[in-house]
């Protein structure tokens, strides 16, 4: 709020409190989120009840007269966004009041603080005519003093860029990531989110194309939905150069997204539009989205990015709702991953939206493609994988026939040719392919870590792993984070070391273990079995209290997880681990060739 002096007490109207210098809305003591630019704008009104508020003094105030394509739109998002928080109604307002092209007022009661009242009404500090004709020449002294002071300020600090324009410099900044964070809802039902988030996380996909961009994924971008944070934290938090925020709004079969894109460390717009179309352009709609910010941030797209961003498919507006939903349904209990309650019941019915999709359009790749995921999600942790892992070959297979240019598809091919087939040239060829399609696909880059470990090429995994923590740090990875890998790298030191930074309990008992360090590991041991209920985990865990000494606890954990296998799939590898750890090398045996055969990965 570069107009606004620090330190100043909140604004208050009906059941509304606003903090001036950080923009926070507080209905009735809560907080409402509010995106930074319509707080300012809100901020802006409501410190000149009564007054109209001209668009171009907007402008000049928030915007500024050079940084900021599409003017437009941008207010006009950000007047919706205001009206939606206070509840107001632009035909017939409380709070916000349109005076048709020329601007807006804030016609609300409201109670400004004494101490700020000066501060904020530029008459106040006027002074009469007469004193001006008095003292004439030392006031033009003073205020030319004054601005070539605020000049000099100005262009040595290249405030707004101001030095830039001055000296013919272009203001264009060099932006290398990008976070797309959740579009906001703006139907105001909402059980309409999960087309806002399967929307956000279309566009994080499509961006992901451009190989110049670093894009963070949707997994770590959504973990920021309703947060009370400024865009330069989240951005700083998440290592992103830029953010794009923005809106979505379906009317029927029209769907209506306005996007901006911020310049992170300085909170300064660069570009924002506004896009209406009919729910079948909606994938070209994300591609001219994706290509103009492309442009904006001076971008050079390979003949290929441009190929895949003038392909988009019509869609069908039933099956598209359907993969939307499937998708939110697959990605809610992300990052938390498989082991929490209620994630087996929300992939069964991701796959169901998905089949739904498919029987209203039978060619539609990208329900194949997620289809492939939710089986595979299912897969050693939830379901046996002789059950599920054909299902999803044959969906990943029938998506790459489709349109073999769908990333998703062979990165889900590249696993079940990793995990189930053991056809590993075929999974390497399918992950390569993946990342020369999408090179910011974060499942792709795990799944390349993977097929690396399998041959012990422990410095290419931890590379690929590394590269998945830059564009998505809370990527959930129980079967390859890097304190998996070390662990599984015989680099124990190294191992404990990253799993006290994820906070992966399970690893840091297995790996204090085989340091010999066994009170800690059982001290770790315990807060794993505290932590889960998935029985595969807990066989790892009882792995670690036999190899600490604790084989009586070892024991009776083992005993419980096989009466659950006459229930339930269970990983025969894991099993096998725990009675080889207890001594018993027959029955270790015996479930090693039950995971053979059932293909466990």
């Amino acid at each position: 709020m570069s107009n606004t002096p620090s330190n100043n007490p909140p604004i208050r109207f009906g059941i509304f409190e606003l903090v001036v210098d950080s923009g926070e809305l507080r209905k009735s003591g809560r907080s409402v989120r509010l995106r930074p630019q319509a707080a300012k704008v809100l901020v802006l009104l409501a410190s000149r009840p009564g007054q109209l508020v001209t668009r171009e003094e907007l402008r000049e105030n928030i915007w500024g007269s050079e940084t900021f394509v599409d003017f437009e739109h941008g207010l006009n998002l950000c007047i919706r966004e205001v009206r939606a928080a206070l509840d107001d109604d632009a035909d017939t307002p409380r709070y916000v009041e349109t005076l048709p092209k020329r601007g807006y007022r804030f016609i609300a009661s409201v109670v400004i603080p004494e101490a700020r009242t000066g501060a904020l009404t530029p008459s106040s500090t006027r002074l009469p005519r007469s004193e001006i004709g008095r003292r004439g020449f030392p006031l033009r002294l003073a205020l030319g003093g004054g601005l070539l002071a605020a000049l000099t300020l100005l262009v040595g600090f290249n405030v707004s860029g101001v030095r830039d324009r001055l000296l013919g410099k272009s203001a264009v900044p060099r932006i290398q990531s990008l976070v797309v964070l959740p579009l906001t809802n703006l139907s105001g039902d909402p059980e309409q989110d999960y087309f806002a988030d399967g929307m956000t996380e279309q566009l994080t996909t499509i961006l992901g194309q451009i190989s110049a961009l670093r894009v963070i994924s949707r997994t770590s971008a959504m973990h920021y939905k309703g947060a009370n944070k400024t865009l330069p934290e989240i951005a700083r938090e998440l290592h992103a150069d830029a953010v794009l925020e923005g809106s979505v709004e379906r009317s029927g079969n029209h769907v209506r997204i306005t996007a901006q894109l911020i310049e992170a460390p300085t909170d300064r717009h660069l570009w924002a539009r506004s896009y209406q179309r009919d729910l079948r352009d909606v994938l070209n709609l994300q591609d001219e989205v994706a290509e103009a910010i492309a442009n904006e941030v001076k971008i050079k797209l390979t003949p290929q990015e441009r190929i895949q961003l003038a392909k988009a498919r019509p869609v069908n507006p039933q099956a598209h709702e359907a993969d939307l939903r499937g998708t939110y349904e697959l990605r809610k209990h992300m990052p938390a991953g498989l082991y929490t309650p209620g994630h087996g019941e929300s992939i069964e019915k991701a796959i169901k939206y998905f089949q739904r999709a498919l029987s209203i359009d039978p060619n539609d790749p990208l329900a194949y493609a997620a289809l492939a995921d939710a089986y595979y999600e299912q897969s050693t942790f939830l379901r046996a994988p002789l059950e599920v892992m054909p299902k999803a070959k044959a969906a990943a297979a029938r998506a790459i026939e489709l349109d073999d240019t769908l990333a998703e598809a062979h990165a889900a091919l590249g696993y079940v040719k990793l995990t189930f087939d053991w056809d590993w040239s075929g999974a390497e060829r399918e992950f390569r392919r993946a990342l020369e399609l999408n090179p910011n696909l974060p499942r792709a880059h795990a799944g390349y870590a993977h097929y690396f470990l399998v041959f012990r090429r422990i410095d290419e995994a931890l590379e690929q792993l590394d590269y998945v923590q830059k564009i998505d740090p809370l990527f959930p990875q129980p079967h390859m984070g890097p304190p998996w890998l070390l662990f599984n790298a015989r680099q124990y030191q190294k191992a404990i070391e990253a799993a006290k930074l994820d906070g992966d309990e399970r690893v840091l008992a297995l790996s204090l273990a085989e340091l010999g360090r066994r009170e800690e590991a059982i001290a770790a041991a315990d807060r794993a079995v505290r932590s889960t209920q998935n029985p595969i985990i807990l066989a790892e865990v009882a792995s670690g209290y036999a190899m600490a000494g604790k084989k009586e606890t070892a024991r009776a954990m083992l005993t419980s997880i096989v009466a659950q296998a006459q229930e339930r799939y269970i990983c025969g590898f894991n099993v096998a681990c725990v009675y080889a750890q207890l001594g018993d090398k027959e029955q270790a045996f015996s479930w090693l060739e039950k995971a053979y055969l059932a293909r466990s990965d």
